[in-house]
């Protein structure tokens, strides 16, 4: 049973999406503030957190950053912020997802699980190691390695990375990899997925600066290519 911890001052709000994830088989655990939500997300280690930024004793995003220090746990924020830019940092901070109040409990809940469905992504057997002339996919541990050099990726970088590499060289539609990677809820959110390609690009510069890349193209999405081929 996956436990997730609710970091939230409104109270009325806190207990809807306790009682609502109950309902669905989840354990909760409740903080008001930043103090107390930050020593249970280190010490009963959930499985998911749900943060709110605006606590009274603080930012959230003090939550989120100190967390990440240590644990790749899926964090999803609740927010009265509405701006681009807002989730943008947040996502860049290592956020996981972003829903903006007011909320559906329902997209809330299909969120939750998307992200949890993250965790393990499903890999089908045949493909456990996937090899690309010198780079090679261990799609089991998400690790990429090129030559002595190993990479970790994380659940939703790996999922990129596995659609991409599926058919090298060919471009994957925009709206594909989002509604591929976090479900029909996110298919407008563009900016996720720039990020997303952001950070996959410098892991795959830390392995190469010149062998293989990710191209983008206007109106045709995303490809992965060999800028050296054989």
């Amino acid at each position: 049973m996956n436990t997730v911890l609710i970091v939230e001052d409104e109270t009325h709000i806190r207990r809807m999406i306790s009682i609502a994830l109950k309902a669905e088989g989840f354990k909760t655990k409740e903080s008001s503030n930043v103090q107390d939500g930050l020593v249970l997300a280190l010490k009963e280690k959930p499985e998911l957190i749900i943060l709110d930024l605006g606590l009274p004793d603080g930012d959230g995003k003090e939550i989120l950053e100190r967390v990440r220090q240590t644990s790749s746990v899926p964090i999803l924020i609740l927010s009265a912020r509405h701006s681009e830019n807002d989730k943008v940092e947040l996502l860049m901070a290592g956020a996981n997802d972003y829903v903006s109040k007011p909320f559906s409990i329902k997209e809330l809940i299909a969120r939750i699980r998307v992200l949890l469905r993250d965790i393990t992504p499903v890999i089908p057997e045949a493909e456990r190691i996937r090899k690309f002339q010198d780079l090679n996919l261990d799609m089991n541990s998400g690790v990429l390695i090129f030559g002595k050099t190993h990479v970790s990726l994380t659940p939703k970088e790996l999922l990129l990375m596995d659609i991409l590499t599926r058919e090298v060289g060919v471009f994957i539609n925009q709206t594909v990899l989002m509604r591929t990677i976090w479900g029909n809820y996110n298919s407008e959110d563009t900016h996720y997925i720039r990020i997303l390609v952001s950070h996959l690009r410098k892991k795959l510069s830390s392995l190469s600066t010149d062998q293989f890349s990710i191209e983008t193209s206007a109106g045709h999405g995303y490809r992965f290519v060999f800028n050296h081929s054989e």
